[in-house]
């Protein structure tokens, strides 16, 4: 019979319509222990079915990759509250809290993204095994909310809930008919049903634009000639925070930053560079910037940022905690890349013409379904999730 594990609630991260995220203490049955992140979900209604499934898989694929900025996945467990997931506890705040409390220097700023290019293309360009086809992960919900940094400057992409991948042990059906992701950094092709790698390129060049002036910009639209006037704007904003800097080293740098967003902003996705090339690009970038670093930013500023965020948060440490929940034994437990239990049949999605996005449905007896308008409303509910979570609940189409 397999081993149990335990696991102490430590402290609640964070509560949504379907799932808690808590950090807890993981012990297995030979004494040996660790401080996780836990991902619980509890919701029991019509979409729990699909919700498990997208769940799991977003356990599945993140088991499959290796990269120091993606949030690390320790295993499936099946508990008896429900499906959980294993989780590097990730002890930082996210961008969106960053961008609130002030200015990021313009150098740390790009540092940060570097990272967060080098996880896209580790993601899109990874094979599962040796031989293997790349997986082509595509995130599909890039924004502020879903980077974390901590005190170390480690840099945290996080939220692979909507992620989408070829691997043969995904349960769930995404047949592109529902719109993914969150209206304010999404691409103008994402809006139309269209994936691309360049999709997420093109919502990072919005989060580096969003960092460097903090500034939240409208939806892109969908059309050309209104998207040109879109980022003409979003240029514009740009220069003028990059033309009041105090360096000159950043002054100077003005032409390459509005350089390299116009391309990772364009209409067309075949104009977009790949993230790996966004990533050396940032990186020469960055070595042309004075300081601070972006680990002496980190260290001065995300302590500080942590503090402010457990005063505004006292219920986190409340409700839960001390609270042991204990795996299920048998043959519900599964680790990444297995399937465990024996799904229903994998959910269909909505159809979704282009317009603000939401969440996966479950197959509908008519287009108008009320089982799949549940669920597409149901998902939308996963913004609620709390401030200072590792891993961001399940479907989060919230506007970043």
């Amino acid at each position: 019979m397999a081993q149990r594990r335990s696991f102490k609630i430590l402290e609640t991260l964070g509560r949504g319509g379907f799932g808690t995220v808590y950090r807890a203490e993981m012990t297995d049955a030979g004494g040996f222990s660790k401080q996780v992140a836990l991902k619980v979900m509890s919701y029991q209604g019509e979409a729990a079915d699909g919700i498990a499934r997208r769940m799991r898989d977003e356990a599945r694929v993140l088991g499959l990759l290796r990269h120091r900025a993606i949030v690390g996945v320790n295993s499936l467990v099946l508990l008896e509250e429900g499906w959980g997931v294993v989780m590097e506890f990730v002890e930082g705040v996210d961008l969106s809290t960053t961008i609130k409390a002030g200015r990021v220097p313009v150098g740390a700023a790009l540092e940060m993204l570097e990272e967060v290019a080098g996880a896209l293309e580790a993601a899109y360009r990874a094979r599962p095994t040796e031989g293997a086809e790349p997986l082509k992960l595509v995130h599909r919900d890039i924004k502020p909310s879903n980077i974390r940094i901590t005190r170390q400057a480690e840099v945290k992409l996080l939220d692979f809930g909507v992620a989408q991948a070829e691997f043969i042990t995904r349960e769930s059906e995404d047949e592109r008919e529902f719109v993914m992701g969150s209206a304010r950094y999404m691409a103008p092709e994402r809006r139309r049903g269209t994936e691309t790698h360049q999709g997420d390129v093109y919502a990072l060049g919005l989060v580096l634009a969003n960092l460097l002036t903090r500034k939240r910009f409208p939806d892109p639209p969908g059309t050309a000639p209104e998207h040109a006037r879109f980022l003409s704007t979003v240029l514009e904003t740009v220069r003028r925070t990059i033309a009041d800097d105090d360096a000159p080293e950043v002054r100077e740098s003005e032409q390459q930053i509005k350089t390299l967003l116009l391309e990772m902003l364009a209409y067309e996705p075949s104009d977009r560079p790949d993230a790996g090339t966004v990533e050396r690009r940032l990186r020469r970038l960055r070595s042309t910037l004075p300081p601070p670093l972006l680990r002496d930013w980190a260290d001065r500023t995300i302590p500080r940022l942590l503090a402010a965020t457990r005063d505004e948060s006292p219920d986190r440490t409340r409700g839960d905690t001390g609270r042991i929940m204990v795996e299920r034994g048998g043959k519900g437990a599964a680790t990444p890349g297995t399937t465990g239990p024996e799904p229903d049949s994998p959910s269909r999605l909505s159809p979704a013409p282009d317009r603000a996005p939401t969440g996966p449905a479950a197959p509908p007896p008519r287009p108008a379904s009320r089982r799949a308008l549940a669920l597409a409303f149901a998902a939308g509910l996963l913004v609620g999730v709390g401030i200072a979570v590792p891993i961001l609940l399940f479907v989060l189409p919230a506007r970043g």
